[in-house]
């Protein structure tokens, strides 16, 4: 990207830019021009552009906050869908509007306008003439298909809605807004019939039987169900002790029993087609099957891992749809609640889930802006509708926040350009260039896994690439060698102050083109991550499982280290003594050790050791294990850094009357330890790595965590992932503090 820069370049040199004189011997005329960057034609490109893009950032971003057009192209998110009962139409409800596709038409689509927010309900009436449509705009509206003209708009309540729905015979609607109160209508005079409430959780959802007499809603954790035509309360599920209710969690766990109940908030909710059964799903990952008459639990199930955000029965109640966060949709199998099936394919939160046309169908859609059709027998996608094409909305968002932030500190760098300082110039190779990589190289890369025609593909990604293009010109007039050595060092200071100001601009601006590489090929490395399909929201759900670990791993790591380091000094100084018995013993000891394997070593250590009566616990017997190992590896290093002290050092320091003791405690080890820093530091990241081996003995460490889950729920390379991270992080660092230690042990070294 870039070549190393002489810190002097253009502070002197023949055929460079003149050297300015001292304020002293300079004219107010010319220090004014040096100052002022605008009069100078070698830097004039580079500040108007960037003048452009931060006017234009800060464009973007003000009408895009104030809800103007001109944006990045995203998808719009589907919050609910329905298959119309004569299998004709799917309507979906969206961020923008209601679509409908006509499966009989070759998915021929229609925009349903009306709503002034996101739609968040929709459904069909029993003779697939009505649609019903819920939005945040807090209004019902009853459109007319196939004409899609909307007949009836419902205020109920005049607040945002959160949730909706319809019974099956089509005679009830029932509400839940942001104020918390349940409103139920008859849908044939769109009369109210009950307001219940408000509840204390303004966040619910509601769920009506198939006749509309049950209405079911999320109180927290809890569900309430409530007569939907008198109002009154008529079943409560609450968490509770099997077999013993009525005594708290505690009590129960301590008695050995089950705490049946969800954990955390309620976010579905679905009644069985026959009435009996009220499933929910809860932000815990798991699914609960309530028995409506009793409020007990039947069966609960789990499998999601993130929170259950959608569920329908078959009108058979012999199984049910479940989708979720974690981006899945799985199929349970009743009674018993067990999973039969997985349907992976989705970019983002499934929202809804239906059954198809055919018993070989089923019906999805979610936060990706997609409506998908699945293949039941091999859990295939056999078509997708889209929203429309974009990327997802989490980048739209990203590029706003992008821009404003961008345009404001690019003012500060202007003005600091302006005044000719180098860390002007530093920060806007930092806007210029980390942050593009890192806001528009990971959604350009990702648009490429997107299951669209290359062309489609461009069409979506062109407004990013070239956005590229133009901060690539920006940064190569900002690097311009006239720029470049422009804003190396103020041009009022002196000539000595100059030399040490451009030293430290060029190391920083050396050290911001490496953390663009390492940022890039970070970027590359997420970009192929993402195409093995890695399952996300199950590494989320076990990283606290997996990273309580990370604490043993460091301190085996830490306690062998320290370990080796004392046996390597002490077999380096048994390999060059006379003494033949502390020779022959050093050197037997490294023979050894180096000549066979460690994990032969440790499981003599953890399995050996027992059958002569002594029992080590396992970390112990890991941590001499491992430390016994490197101790002899190092022994060499140690050796080869104490020999490299000259012999004249040694005369000097007896010709000083020192002790042997005195002479390696004060002369030789000082300066062997500053030799043996950079080998024993890779040492100590090989042993980091090489801790991992200690899980044979059962500890649970990184690895052993992540083996245990990954062979448990057949993930095994996303909990290794995890655990490789984590090594990767570690070793980020020790990197980090042995560089800080190699330069405070070389100090009287430096030239």
């Amino acid at each position: 990207m870039h070549t190393l820069e002489d810190p002097t370049e253009g502070l002197g040199k023949r055929g460079s830019a003149p050297v300015p004189l001292p304020r002293e011997q300079a004219g107010d005329d010319y220090l004014e021009s040096a100052l002022d960057p605008f009069r100078s034609k070698a830097v004039r490109l580079p500040l108007i552009l960037m003048l452009i893009t931060i006017v234009l950032s800060l464009l973007y971003a003000a009408q895009y906050y104030a809800g103007g057009p001109i944006r990045l192209p995203v998808v719009s998110r589907i919050h609910d869908l329905a298959l119309s009962p004569d299998n004709s139409v799917i309507a979906a409800g969206a961020d923008d509007a209601v679509y409908l596709w006509d499966t009989r038409a070759g998915w021929a689509r229609r925009t349903l306008k009306g709503h002034r927010g996101a739609v968040i309900g929709v459904a069909f009436t029993p003779d697939s003439a009505t649609l019903v449509s819920a939005g945040r705009d807090g209004t019902v509206r009853l459109w007319d298909l196939p004409g899609g003209q909307h007949r009836h708009v419902l205020d109920p309540g005049g607040v945002a809605l959160n949730d909706m729905s319809l019974s099956a015979d089509g005679s009830t609607l029932a509400t839940v807004g942001e104020d918390g109160v349940l409103r139920v209508f008859d849908v044939a005079s769109m009369q109210a019939l009950q307001a219940i409430g408000p509840n204390e959780h303004t966040k619910l959802l509601v769920a009506l039987n198939a006749d509309g007499a049950l209405a079911a809603v999320a109180d927290g954790a809890h569900v309430q169900i409530w007569n939907a035509r008198t109002g009154e309360p008529v079943q409560s599920m609450q968490n509770y002790c099997e077999g013993e209710p009525g005594i708290t969690q505690t009590a129960c766990e301590e008695a050995g029993k089950k705490w049946l109940g969800h954990k955390k908030a309620v976010t579905a909710l679905a009644f069985s087609p026959d009435g009996e059964i009220l499933a929910s799903g809860s932000a815990d990952t798991t699914i609960l099957f309530w028995d409506v008459a009793t409020g007990e639990v039947k069966w609960s199930a789990t499998g999601h891992w993130a929170a259950v955000s959608a569920m329908k029965f078959h009108p058979d109640s012999q199984s049910m749809l479940s989708g979720g966060e974690d981006n899945k949709i799985r199929n349970w199998r009743l009674p018993g609640g067990r999973s039969t099936a997985i349907y992976e394919g989705h970019l983002s939160a499934v929202n809804s889930v239906d059954f198809g046309w055919g018993e070989d169908m089923i019906l999805s859609a979610g936060t990706d802006g997609t409506v998908r059709v699945w293949e039941v027998a091999n859990q295939k996608t056999t078509f997708i509708a889209w929203s429309r094409l974009g990327f997802q909305p989490v980048w739209g968002h990203g590029l706003a926040a992008w821009t404003l932030i961008s345009g404001l500190l690019g003012i500060v760098s202007l003005w600091g350009l302006r005044k000719t300082q180098p860390w002007g110039h530093l920060l806007a190779l930092l806007l210029y260039i980390l942050g593009p990589i890192l806001v528009l190289g990971i959604p350009l890369f990702e648009v490429f896994i997107y299951p669209l025609s290359l062309v489609e593909q461009i069409q979506i990604a062109w407004p990013l690439l070239g956005l590229v293009i133009w901060y690539a010109v920006i940064v190569v007039a900002l690097m311009c060698e006239s720029v470049r050595i422009h804003y190396q060092a103020p041009p009022s200071l002196s000539l000595s102050e100059k030399l040490m100001t451009s030293q430290r601009t060029v190391k920083i601006r050396t050290g911001i083109f490496i953390a663009a590489v390492w940022f890039l090929i970070m970027v590359l490395l997420y970009s192929v991550l993402r195409r093995f399909n890695l399952d996300v929201a199950f590494m989320r759900h076990f990283f606290s499982f997996i990273m309580a670990g990370a604490w043993i791993t460091f301190r085996v790591s830490a306690l062998s280290i320290s370990l080796a380091v004392i046996l390597a000094l002490l077999g380096a100084l048994g390999r060059l003594s006379k003494n033949p018995i502390a020779n022959g013993v050093s050197g037997f000891y490294i023979s050894l050790i180096r000549g066979t394997p460690l994990l032969v070593q440790i499981y003599i250590w953890y399995l050996g050791l027992p059958r002569v009566n002594i029992v080590l616990p396992g970390e112990l017997a890991g941590v001499l294990a491992l430390g016994v190992n490197y101790g002899a590896y190092m022994t060499e290093i140690f050796r080869a850094g104490i020999q490299a002290i000259g012999k004249g050092q040694h005369e000097a320091a007896e010709a000083l009357g020192m002790s042997r003791i005195q002479l390696y405690r004060r002369i030789v080890l000082p300066q062997a330890f500053r030799i043996v820093i950079p080998p024993i530091g890779n040492q100590f990241i090989a042993m980091m790595k090489d801790s991992s081996l200690v899980s044979v003995m059962s500890i649970w460490e990184l690895s052993y965590r992540a083996q245990k889950i990954g062979r448990q729920y057949f993930r095994s390379l996303e909990t290794f992932m995890i655990a490789a991270a984590f090594y990767w992080l570690l070793t980020v660092i020790f990197q980090f503090l042995q560089g800080k230690l190699e330069e405070y042990m070389a100090r009287g070294e430096r030239r």
